[in-house]
């Protein structure tokens, strides 16, 4: 006769496992640590930003301006708060070329501001930088007038605005051709055909044309170097958009008529 086996409640069987027992046991606790840590993340997430830093080597803009100016911009918290835009509003500024932004954990914005550096002036109102691009001075800032003794000094470029660039490789292929002679240029202007005007920095103008600008350039160079040079403060205006020669313009006869 076999004996009939009494069937063990699960309670029963988990009680008499002292491993599976324990498992159990940790369930709860597990919960409790995930439920403490999510809301820790949500703390932290939420921890608003404590400093800005503004840094970069400055001429015209004030670092504690910027720094005012982005606080009035800035309401999310320090992890939440996008970057894109606090760069796309820095760089939307006359004098800002650009701007690099990181987070500095744990609440700290390090942004980092290169500003604009003029290289020449645009017509009567802009500055260009050293890339070609054209910007406005401050419009709350007298200091940054172009026809200011700040701005004096640099050659003036004019043409079209939106061949910039062209202008600028164009005004420093020019002086390259010029340096040997002591010369440089005050003022390039390019004509909307495309047609180029040199001013020199000793008052001479120089008409150059369409076509060949770096050819007829160093035939005025040979021409003035062993010709011309001893006439400087003689001469108004050179016409170099011949093909074997140049027509100057005196402002007195060379020799004088009895």
């Amino acid at each position: 006769m076999s004996a009939i086996a009494t069937p063990v409640a699960p309670i029963v069987r988990l009680l008499q496992d002292p491993y599976r027992l324990w498992q159990w046991l940790q369930l709860p606790l597990w919960l409790l640590l995930i439920g403490y840590a999510w809301q820790g993340v949500g703390l932290w997430l939420q921890r608003p930003l404590a400093q800005i830093e503004v840094s970069g080597e400055f001429q015209r803009l004030d670092p504690k301006q910027l720094e005012q100016q982005l606080w009035r911009h800035l309401d999310d918290s320090y992890a939440l708060e996008a970057l894109a835009p606090i760069k796309a509003l820095l760089e939307q500024q006359e004098w800002i070329n650009q701007v690099d932004i990181q987070r500095n954990w744990p609440n700290l914005l390090q942004i980092q501001v290169r500003e604009e550096r003029p290289v020449a002036r645009w017509g009567a109102q802009g500055l260009v930088n050293e890339q070609g691009r054209v910007f406005s001075q401050a419009e709350d800032s007298n200091q940054a007038d172009p026809a200011s003794d700040a701005f004096a000094a640099l050659p003036q470029l004019s043409g079209p605005e939106n061949r910039s660039l062209s202008l600028m490789a164009q005004y420093r292929d020019f002086n390259q051709v010029l340096r040997p002679l002591g010369l440089s240029l005050s003022h390039l202007q390019m004509e909307p055909r495309g047609a180029w005007t040199l001013t020199l920095d000793n008052g001479i103008r120089l008409l150059i044309g369409r076509g060949q600008s770096i050819d007829k350039l160093r035939r005025f160079s040979q021409i003035y170097s062993e010709l011309l040079v001893r006439y400087t403060e003689r001469i108004v205006q050179i016409d170099a958009r011949y093909t074997n020669g140049l027509a100057v313009t005196w402002n007195e006869p060379l020799v004088k008529q009895n």
